[in-house]
């Protein structure tokens, strides 16, 4: 009689992979935890702000209303993982898959969720650019930080807060949120680091120290844009690399993983180059899939085409684009990465359950069919809208 241990499995990976999860977080740090027991949606009422009025002696006051309004967060993402184990496998390999395995589910459901979470900046009223601070309309002039004798890191970064603590928020519970790129830059600007008290899995979570009074976090995955300019058709041969992932374009497509048919347009090419990005698992006419471990690469990247301007968006942090086109005018534009400065708390995350395994074994094989996946949910309140500012850095300048 076979002993069946596959709850046993289940839960091994369940907690493996919920530990690796929480140790690298960095939402897990930042986010107001909002707890939902039953059903996806829980209303999170706010009662409305009031101007004051003066009072003169022996007059009668206009009693004001009070008004209140009404946010709600919905779980409604479901990052997932899968594999497949067959037990004349497990009993032939001398390799014990099951860490690496529980490393990448870990990491990859890390993207997805921090991804998603850095990805709600775009909501907060404020932004610091190159016009400075201000209401955050949507567009935005990207700022090129310098080092250096003038050096501009600590204007920036000093002001975006400024205006914050200038407008209500609390500043001893700001925290300031940069790549890695930029962390080094901090770095040679005297950043407060191995600051006493806190503990080891706060800096795994990317907490790196403090700067102008506010705890800095490295994170990874900080949503970034560039807009690639497509003027002319390109050239058999061009390519185009994000993130180390190569597009070439092709005259006759080939077998090629991330080849791409150039078409009868510059348009056509853009517009094909846009549906692989979109869709990188999947060979068309069009284009030829990518490998898996480029489609995970890339997983967070999407695209749009604006004829010919093709714009690349990522919640995996700089895009670290570049091409080699034949012609000149074809050519990437600045990319920008988006830093910012946030209350914590400000970005509400319920998470339900944490990180789930289920199995489901196959019925005329010894294969089990194993789904990691976490189920959560994002939001920013209208308050919470208040209490950030977004910062448009230019992470790599245009190409000339």
């Amino acid at each position: 009689m076979a002993n069946t241990l596959t709850d046993v499995v289940k839960l091994h990976y369940a907690e493996a992979t919920q530990e690796n999860l929480e140790k690298s977080l960095t939402a897990m740090d930042l986010a107001g935890m909002i707890d939902i027991p039953n059903g996806t949606t829980k209303n999170l009422p706010y009662v409305q702000m009031r101007a004051t009025s003066n009072y003169t002696k022996y007059t009668n006051q206009t009693i004001q209303d009070i008004t209140t309004g009404n946010d709600t967060i919905v779980i409604n993402t479901t990052p997932m993982v899968t594999f497949a184990m067959d037990v004349i496998d497990e009993g032939d390999d001398y390799i014990d898959v099951k860490p690496e395995v529980i490393q990448d589910a870990s990491y990859q459901i890390k993207k997805r969720i921090d991804g998603d979470f850095f990805a709600q900046v775009s909501n907060a009223k404020w932004k610091y650019d190159a016009n400075g601070f201000g209401r955050n309309t949507g567009t935005l002039s990207p700022i090129t930080l310098t080092t250096g004798a003038s050096q501009n890191i600590s204007t920036v970064f000093g002001k975006a807060k400024a205006g914050l603590t200038n407008n209500g928020a609390n500043g001893s519970k700001l925290a300031l949120c940069i790549d890695d790129f930029i962390s080094a830059d901090l770095t040679t600007l005297g950043m407060e680091t191995n600051v006493s008290g806190v503990a080891d899995v706060s800096y795994t979570r990317g907490f790196q120290g403090r700067f102008g009074g506010m705890d800095a976090y490295s994170v990874s995955m900080l949503s970034s844009s560039v807009v690639f300019d497509l003027a002319t058709q390109p050239t058999d041969g061009d390519t185009i690399t994000i993130q180390g992932v190569t597009f070439t374009f092709k005259t006759t497509l080939g077998s090629t993983a991330g080849n791409v048919l150039i078409g009868a347009s510059a348009d056509s090419a853009s517009i094909n180059l846009v549906a692989l990005l979109n869709a990188p698992g999947t060979t068309t006419a069009q284009g030829v899939a990518l490998s898996s471990d480029d489609q995970a690469i890339l997983e967070a990247i999407s695209a749009v085409d604006g004829t010919n301007l093709l714009t690349i968006t990522s919640k995996n942090g700089a895009l670290m684009a570049s091409t080699t086109m034949t012609n000149a005018s074809n050519d990437l534009q600045a990319q920008v990465v988006n830093a910012c400065i946030m209350e914590k708390g400000s970005i509400k995350m319920a998470i339900r359950n944490g990180v789930k395994v289920d199995s489901r074994d196959e019925p005329l094989k010894l294969v089990t069919n194993y789904f990691i996946y976490a189920r959560y949910g994002l939001k920013v309140t209208t308050r919470s809208k208040e209490r950030m500012v977004i910062i448009p850095l230019i992470s790599q300048a245009a190409e000339a």
